[in-house]
């Protein structure tokens, strides 16, 4: 019988995978790195690209509005200046709702209470003296000619603080979209103007970006509650809305 070599075939083994081992370490991670060399070559742009901003903006007259005024009460006891001033607040709340305001349309934003001092110069000691009670109320008034009157009452029944008026605009989407449709054209001239410049032909722009929120800013316009008391009961309140202006802008890219 033939005796076999274990010794000779054990060695013909480790020759073989040493040998497939080279292979897989040399051969293979030099075609893979071609292969990504040509995908990095690949994604690489030519293209040349003209950027511009648009602005776009609608004048509306505001149909709506905010209004803050409240109650301020300073007597030498807390529980005394709570209750003229609980007393005073639901005497301008109910005559507001009288008026004609929703219920929906009247909110209490703030109600606080803090000490008064008073000083001692001798003793250097400060002693509580009295309480401030103050409580403010936002009403919408989406009737904005009903403003004035809202303002009347509130002061008639006693407010004696304010904290402004805003002014808006009830279908503002509406307004908005056409200050952005503005701000698209004034993009698109602005590109125009520039492709004429360097003589080069523009297509659709490859990347539109909205850059304004659409959300409204409202500017608050102050008045004294106190000082307008009198004229009230002569005249009534005159509230000027204004103009308000909704903006929008946008950024266009060209490639050419």
């Amino acid at each position: 019988m033939k005796k076999i070599n274990l010794l000779k075939v054990k060695g013909t083994f480790v020759l073989m995978t040493a040998a497939i081992s080279l292979f897989l370490m040399g051969v293979a991670p030099t075609v893979n790195h071609k292969v990504l060399a040509a995908e990095v070559q690949t994604s690489v742009s030519t293209a040349r690209e003209l950027n511009v901003n648009g602005d776009g903006e609608i004048s509306v007259t505001p149909d709506m509005a905010y209004v803050s005024f409240g109650v301020t009460t300073e007597k030498s006891s807390v529980s005394e200046a709570q209750k003229i001033n609980l007393t005073t607040m639901n005497s301008i709340i109910a005559a507001i709702k009288k008026s004609g305001v929703a219920s929906e349309d009247i909110k209490t934003t703030n109600y606080s209470i803090s000490p008064k001092y008073n000083y001692e110069e001798k003793t250097g000691n400060s002693p509580i003296v009295g309480y401030t009670v103050t409580s403010t109320l936002s009403v919408t008034a989406k009737n904005i000619n009903s403003l004035g009157n809202i303002i009347d009452t509130a002061i008639i029944n006693g407010a004696n603080n304010s904290n402004g008026i805003t002014f808006g605009v009830s279908d503002y989407e509406k307004y908005y979209n056409l200050a952005l449709k503005n701000a698209i054209a004034n993009a698109k001239n602005k590109a125009q103007v520039m492709a004429n410049c360097i003589d080069v032909k523009l297509t659709t722009p490859s990347k539109i970006t909205e850059n304004s929120n659409g959300i409204p800013i409202q500017y608050p316009v102050f008045y004294n509650a106190s000082e307008k008391a009198s004229s009230v009961m002569d005249q009534g309140m005159i509230v000027e809305p204004g103009v308000y202006k909704i903006k929008a802008n946008v950024s266009l890219v060209y490639e050419y």
